[in-house]
């Protein structure tokens, strides 16, 4: 007879003599000779400490992906433009350009997504400065500048360009630039 390795077998219930359903142990074994497989009872302090330690882990990972909270209408970030676009003669037809940017921080509002998808009006254009005059003025846009970028939900009027409404970007909130810094 020959030895067939097995890495765990786990049983959920079996129907018992009296018409109900019974749980049974966990039964791990290995496939090396010698060893002792272990029986984990279900009732057991170790079962019960491994299933205290999975509720933990969906308490912080969210668990119920609908429990994440919503990402604010205004924002305030800082973050590095990973996919610029462009469009000529944006500012004589009313052109809103949405870029990708991946955030570094968030200094205002709540937003927990590393991927971050903003509107531009013309990005020929450059971008305001804040009233707060800190850092330079967004002249132009280039792949890997870092800006601080004043937000808020929603792409603005115009005609938008939005490469990224597709797929898994595109359920992801847009957000307007209400004006920014570049080289913070």
């Amino acid at each position: 007879m020959t030895r067939a390795p097995v890495a765990s077998l786990a049983l959920v219930g079996l129907l018992g003599q009296t018409g109900c359903w019974m749980s049974v142990p966990v039964l791990e074994a290995s496939a090396s000779p010698g060893m002792i497989p272990a029986v984990i009872a279900p009732e057991s302090d170790a079962a019960v400490a491994a299933a205290d330690v999975d509720e933990v882990i969906d308490d912080v990972d969210g668990g119920d992906p609908s429990a994440l909270p919503e990402p604010s209408r205004q924002l305030e970030v800082e973050a590095e433009l990973v996919e610029a676009r462009s469009a000529a003669h944006c500012g004589k037809n009313k052109v809103v350009v949405v870029m990708r940017y991946a955030v570094k921080r968030v200094l205002a509002g709540s937003y927990d997504e590393r991927d971050l998808f903003v509107a531009h009006t013309c990005p020929e254009m450059g971008l305001p400065a804040c009233r707060d005059g800190k850092g330079a003025r967004v002249r132009a846009f280039r792949v890997g500048d870092v800006h601080r970028l004043q937000l808020v939900q929603g792409t603005g009027g115009g005609t938008v360009v939005d490469k990224f409404d597709d797929g898994a970007f595109g359920e992801l909130p847009r957000y307007g630039a209400r004006c920014g810094a570049a080289g913070t």
